[in-house]
């Protein structure tokens, strides 16, 4: 599953902004990010990951624009309504809370990260809770670029007992480091136990 942050358009991202929560500060060791990415994606706490991130955005200004794209007519709830909807879409279980165009309104940031990370679509597959909550999930991997000046990349990987994986992307950014992406890759159906011929 892609997350949708890689195809959203980062001006509609903007605009869909109605509230900040986070940009609470970046760590100083990226593991840090994606160990705390991983424990609110698990506890499904998927509007909070915002808080993990640098915005480096004017909120106010923002959402004054996104106000008036809704006022004018430019985003209409019947649109975004088609995104969330179906085996395809951002919310295809209604489990975010967006389901009338008064709450598309007030939306704030964090909803916003969390259905555009795909992790509302999380709640389609079999057992869902039970794969995030109850099982124990380790970090398999990290990798680092370093670039000049403080800057850099860096890719966690976490893996549970059924393989589903969560890839915590993160940046870095004047020396600490702010979570950018999560992709979550989960069957759909529960992994069978091999049999016996």
């Amino acid at each position: 599953m892609k997350t949708l942050l890689k195809t959203v358009p980062l001006l509609a991202l903007i605009f869909a902004l109605s509230s900040c929560g986070g940009g609470s500060g970046g760590t100083v060791d990226p593991k840090e990010i994606g160990d705390a990415a991983v424990k609110k994606i698990t506890s499904m706490d998927f509007d909070s990951l915002d808080s993990l991130m640098d915005q480096d955005i004017d909120v106010g200004a923002a959402k004054e624009i996104r106000d008036w794209r809704i006022k004018e007519g430019y985003d209409r709830w019947k649109d975004y309504k088609k995104r969330l909807e179906g085996d395809g879409g951002m919310d295809p279980k209604s489990k975010s809370g967006i389901d009338s165009e008064d709450k598309w309104k007030e939306m704030t940031w964090g909803k916003r990260t969390g259905l555009d990370m795909g992790l509302y679509r999380l709640y389609a597959n079999d057992d869902v809770e039970k794969r995030l909550k109850e099982m124990k999930w380790a970090r398999v991997g990290t990798e680092q670029k370093l670039a000049v000046e403080g800057q850099g990349s860096a890719t966690i990987v976490y893996v549970n007992g059924y393989q589903d994986m969560i890839e915590v992307k993160c940046v870095r950014k004047n020396g600490l480091w702010y979570l950018s992406s999560v992709e979550v890759q989960m069957s759909k159906e529960v992994p069978k136990k091999p049999k016996d011929d």
